[in-house]
This record gives structure tokens, C-alpha cells and sequence, in this order.
């Protein structure tokens, strides 16, 4: 069912006959020979009985021992009567070229999904396994790389994410039958709890920050703090979007890093999310469209040299004007839309409404960002089961004594 060859002529050579393998004595002088011999090992195999084609593996002369055990796995497979079905020589595709494929067939990612895939894949995933075959991924080396990224501070989303990625890509190796089972198996992650003690600014230093930036960008810092947008959101923001006498803002895409146009995060293409305009923000864009304009298409704000704002753009405009504001280092403009979720729940605005107009996929994830802010609500149920309590007690005793 398997056996292991040299396709060499040096065995026959320095025997200096003919050697027939299925002969006992000529088999090991055959393998003793190949021993001195720095050619190839061939794994001969079939993946079914006879009359299924014959495959073969190469190792280096050097990894004997790793196609002995390729044998052994086969014989190990007859015997406990299993049929194998992963072909060794298929899964010798390098990971980077089968993560390429992976990723060109997501059909159903978003835009902006298939964006952080790739940055995933380029930036982290590709540098650590890209040059290994796929069936000689091991666990110990996917837990490094998880090990080597929390040790560098990556954010436990991020880590979360490349994790996923290589996930996925092994089960579908799996079902390719390139490899028999998947090497990410019981890797520790950091825990995705987020930070809490973020600052939440005072409306005047949102001001400052505003009046620090880019003329034609100040009005994104509104809407991000008085409405809750990331940044993708608010520079992809239209005339059009005021809806309902201005009331509420609809936003229905995003602009992503690559600064081309997508659907907002979890949500697939024609979907949209409303949230509350206030008027001092609608204001701030009426000024803006009063002063500056808008695009051909009606986006409010427009790139210098692309049509859209370039996130790094925006970015670094950002990060000077919140300088200038005596902001802290750290202070982004994911910042603001913190402050929108904390000033929200300090007026005791229900979670689940904030956790829907912040976008957020699971309101588990609002939970975990925001729930210290709710804490409050323990006392207010207190107090309010017990004024129940003493109001219904008081109308009994009432009521007994008429």
C-alpha cells in the first residue's frame, strides 16, 4: 500500500546488477545503498485499494524519518479501517498562496471586511507562516505568533482577528483535504475586554479640537462626538442623509482605508442606521455646506487629491488638532465617539438604544465597552422595588382599616 524508493540509479550503480525490490535480499541491499546516497526519498502510496491511481511524496534525503512516518500513517489507516483521504503532496501548497485563494473566494465579505483580511494576512500571518507548507503548520508556531503579537501590544481585536483568519483558513484546508485536522487548537487569546478609563472631553475641548482642524473637516468632529459616527462614517455623510425635518442623521456606507465607498460595518449593502441629529450638529452642517459645498454627489467633505478623505489624511489632521487642544497623546478620534456613548448613558438614555446607534453588531460589545457606566441602574432598581414595596403596603393597611 506504501513503500519507500530512491528513483536513483546509484543503488544498481555500486551493486553493479539489476536489483529487484520485490525480492527480500535485493530490498535491502537497495536500502543499504540508498543510505550513502544523497538523492531523494519517494513515498509510494495509494489513497484507496488497488486500481486507485499510485501517488508519490519527495522528501530530502535528510527526512527519512518523515517519510517513514508518512508510511506509518498510511499502514495505521488500513489497519484501523479507515480509507485515507488527505493526499500529502496536495498540502504542500505554501500558506500564502492557499490564504490568497482563501480570500478571492470569500464572495460574501464586505468590502471593508476583506480589507482587514488582507492587512491581516500582509502585515502579521504572511511574515510568520507564509513560507511554510500548509500541512506542516504546526500549533506551537500559530501559538508563537499569538504569543509574539500580544508581547508587541497589538489590541486583543486585532490578535482576535489574525487568529480567525488562520482559523479559517485551515478548515478550509481541511475540506479540501489538504490537511486531516487543524493545528488551532487550544491557543490561548487575550481577553477582548475593552479599556474603560478612556476620557470622556468636556464640550469645550471638543470646541478647541474642532477649531484646530482643517476648515472643511471641523464639521466631522460633531458628528462623531454629537452623533456617535466613526471616522468612515462621518466623512461618507451626505445632505441627503438629514432625514425627518432634520431630526435624525441616516447613514447607509462607509469610507474605507483604501478611501473607496462600502456598506457600514456589520451590515450588508442598502443597509442603514439612523441615529439622533441634534440641532446644534445640524446647524454645524448647515454652516459647513453653506461654506464649503459639497461634491457633485452631495458628500460633505471631499479628499485633496482623491474624492473621498483618505483615512491617514484625516488621521494626522486629527492627531495635530488634538495636540493643539491640550488633548492627551492617545486621544483619537474613536475618541469621540466614546464620549458620545458616555454622555448618552450619564442622562440614563437605555444601553440598548445607545448599542444601536453606535452600530454594534451584539450589544454584548456595548456591555463590555460601557456597562461600568450603567452601574447605577443597581441603586435606581433598588430604590424603586422598594418604594413599590412601601406604596403597596401602605394602600393594604388603608384598606384594612376602612
Amino acid at each position: 500500500m506504501a513503500n519507500l524508493v530512491k528513483k536513483c540509479e546509484c543503488a544498481e550503480a555500486k551493486a553493479k546488477r539489476t536489483l529487484d525490490l520485490r525480492k527480500a535480499d535485493d530490498r535491502k541491499t537497495a536500502e543499504r545503498l540508498w543510505g550513502k546516497c544523497d538523492h531523494s526519498w519517494v513515498v509510494r502510496y495509494r489513497l484507496g485499494g488497488r486500481g486507485t491511481p499510485q501517488k508519490e511524496q519527495s522528501f530530502p534525503h535528510a527526512m527519512k524519518r518523515d517519510a517513514e512516518k508518512l508510511i506509518l500513517d498510511i499502514k495505521g489507516d488500513k489497519v484501523s479501517h479507515l480509507r485515507r483521504v488527505v493526499d500529502p503532496k496536495a498540502g504542500a501548497v505554501l500558506f500564502a498562496g492557499y490564504a490568497d485563494k482563501w480570500l478571492t473566494g470569500r464572495m460574501s465579505l464586505a468590502a471593508n471586511s476583506t480589507e482587514r483580511y488582507a492587512s491581516y494576512l500582509r502585515n502579521h500571518i504572511n511574515p510568520a507562516l507564509g513560507h511554510l507548507r500548509i500541512n506542516g503548520i504546526k500549533r506551537q508556531q500559530i501559538k508563537a505568533l499569538i504569543t509574539s503579537m500580544k508581547a508587541k501590544g497589538y489590541a486583543a481585536s486585532t490578535v482576535h482577528g489574525c487568529f480567525a483568519v488562520i482559523n479559517s483558513i485551515c478548515e478550509e484546508a481541511m475540506k479540501d483535504k489538504l490537511i486531516s485536522e487543524t493545528p488551532c487548537v487550544d491557543i490561548e487569546l487575550p481577553s477582548t475586554t475593552q479599556k474603560k478609563n478612556f476620557l470622556v472631553p468636556s464640550w469645550g475641548q471638543i470646541k478647541k479640537l474642532s477649531d484646530a482642524m482643517p476648515k472643511n473637516y471641523a464639521a466631522t468632529v460633531w458628528l462623531m462626538a454629537g452623533c456617535g459616527l466613526r471616522i468612515g462614517e462621518a466623512i461618507a455623510v451626505t445632505e441627503d442623509c438629514l432625514m425627518f425635518g432634520g431630526r435624525r442623521l441616516r447613514i447607509h456606507e462607509q469610507v474605507t482605508q483604501k478611501h473607496g465607498l462600502a456598506p457600514l460595518k456589520h451590515r450588508k449593502e442598502d443597509d442603514y442606521r439612523d441615529v439622533p441629529l441634534p440641532r446644534f450638529v445640524r446647524e454645524i452642517i448647515t454652516a459647513h455646506i453653506e461654506t464649503h459645498g459639497t461634491t457633485p454627489d452631495g458628500y460633505l467633505f471631499q479628499g485633496r487629491r482623491t474624492v473621498h478623505v483618505h483615512h491617514e489624511v484625516f488621521r494626522k489632521a486629527f492627531k495635530a488638532a488634538a495636540r493643539a487642544a491640550g488633548l492627551p497623546e492617545d486621544f483619537t478620534p474613536h475618541s469621540l465617539r466614546h464620549a458620545f456613548a458616555s454622555m448618552q448613558l450619564a442622562q440614563r438614555i437605555p444601553i440598548t438604544d445607545v448599542s444601536a446607534w453606535l452600530g454594534h453588531n451584539d450589544i454584548n460589545t456595548t456591555y463590555q465597552i460601557y456597562g461600568h457606566l450603567v452601574e447605577e441602574a443597581w441603586d435606581r432598581a433598588l430604590e424603586v422595588m422598594e418604594t413599590a414595596y412601601q406604596e403597596g403596603v401602605s394602600a393594604s393597611g388603608d384598606r384594612e382599616a376602612c
